[in-house]
């Protein structure tokens, strides 16, 4: 491929943006993407490369894919990463869905690919993890100091509050667990317990750092009884076994997420690495059905403790079949880059209900067998291939915990409907567990 990166300086190139990443206790320059045509979207070649500063202050990371690496797939070093389309990690960091239709109508543009860069680069201010774009922080620099606002006005959407968050830029930037098509805001809690919009308050004055979400705008029945059970639901997956991080709150139809990408000590905020399975696997593309196999396959390579997180990983998928979760894309699943340099499957999140959803989601990534209720049989043998262990007895072990899911989802305050419509999947999805031969 002819070479797209060149050193210089970014400013006033249309087709270059700095990054900048968290580490060391501050953003700092970490390097540059630029793309060969900024209209064609991220069909676009493209290429990234690490800012020389950088490496010369920090020698020790050369070689590393943990959080001081923009990606697990780039480690930190010398080399020019070229790709046929975008570097796959900027698909995390581009706004999704109600977002990406927030900077559209604020740029004044249309809604098509033409304008993937163009969102890039003004709306990625503030996306999960610790990546950012800094052309879209400087143009939120004009933005005036704000008291915050008390929660009853995010119960209540009030006009200030809305029309605040959207000019700070709160909608979410991002679509590693804070895209789709709700609203969504990223916002800090200060110690008096007035909220900002992320970016807008200053670490020391931080308590708590929050994804809120609201139902969508059709405020269809749908779309309520789903965000409402998706509390529940967490607590169901942390009763079960999964990974979870938090308590996750739903009240007067707003649902309040803690961020597990942001950890609080002594008055500082530590921003950990967050990568989506999609990037993860290479894939620059929105929507991709990515075989379960691929994106398996991607975790093994790259966490610490490969039989951990394929067994984490399957488990998820069992309460997705389960449960009814059928919005599985691979930007639904992620690996958190912790502070201590380990590389694993982050907490749940996104998990929901959505077989509810009126628009018929159906699952994306599936296994190699297609079905929408996996042959776990395949699944172990799948999964058995990346790490040497007992996945089948396993399997048939869980086919007990997951008979008792109906009753489970009413302890944890599931809504009755949710539980009705879930149980004959419950019962399939148990039997099929019990089934799978040793």
């Amino acid at each position: 491929m002819t070479k797209i990166l060149e050193v210089g300086d970014a400013r006033g190139d249309p087709s270059r943006a700095l990054l900048e990443l968290y580490t060391d206790g501050a953003w700092r320059p970490v390097g540059a993407v630029r793309v060969r045509d900024p209209r064609a979207g991220i069909a676009s070649p493209g290429a990234f490369e690490y800012d020389f500063d950088y490496l010369d202050a920090h020698p020790g990371a050369l070689g590393a894919r943990d959080r001081r690496a923009v990606s697990c797939r780039y480690p930190v070093g010398y080399d020019t990463f070229e790709e046929e389309r975008w570097p796959p990690f900027l698909l995390d960091l581009i706004p999704s869905g109600a977002a990406r239709r927030h900077w559209e109508q604020r740029l004044g543009l249309p809604n098509t690919d033409s304008s993937d860069w163009r969102v890039l680069v003004a709306g990625a201010s503030h996306p999960p993890g610790n990546i950012r774009v800094a052309t879209a922080l400087e143009r939120e620099a004009e933005s005036p100091p704000h008291p915050g606002f008390p929660r009853s006005d995010i119960l209540d959407r009030a006009a200030g509050f809305i029309e605040y968050a959207h000019k700070c830029g709160a909608p979410v930037s991002g679509s590693t667990g804070a895209g789709g098509d709700s609203p969504k805001f990223l916002l800090r809690e200060d110690h008096e317990g007035r909220w900002h919009a992320e970016g807008a308050l200053t670490d020391e004055r931080t308590s708590r750092c929050w994804l809120v979400k609201f139902p969508g705008g059709r405020r269809e029945l749908s779309d309520r009884i789903i965000l409402e059970a998706e509390a529940a639901y967490h607590r169901v997956a942390a009763r079960f076994g999964a990974r979870t991080f938090g308590e996750v709150v739903w009240e007067r139809d707003c649902l309040f997420v803690p961020r597990f990408d942001r950890v609080i000590e002594s008055g500082r905020i530590d921003c950990l690495g967050l990568e989506s399975l999609c990037s993860l696997a290479g894939i620059a593309e929105f929507g991709a059905a990515v075989p379960k196999e691929r994106l398996a396959a991607a975790i093994a390579a790259q966490v610490e403790d490969p039989a951990t997180e394929l067994r984490e990983f399957v488990l998820r998928d069992v309460l997705d079949v389960a449960l009814g979760n059928t919005d599985n894309h691979s930007r639904n699943t992620a690996v958190l880059k912790g502070g201590d340099g380990r590389v694993a499957l982050s907490p749940l999140y996104d998990f929901a209900p959505m077989i509810l959803d009126n628009r018929g989601i159906a699952r994306v990534c599936r296994w190699a067998d297609r079905a929408d209720y996996p042959r776990w049989d395949t699944v172990a043998d799948a999964v058995a291939a990346l790490e040497a262990g007992t996945i089948k007895q396993w399997l048939r072990d869980l086919a007990e915990p997951v008979s008792g899911l109906a009753e489970l989802m009413r302890e944890c305050g599931v809504p009755e409907m949710v539980v009705e419509h879930c149980t004959d999947r419950v019962a399939r999805v148990a039997r099929a567990l019990a089934a799978v031969r040793p």
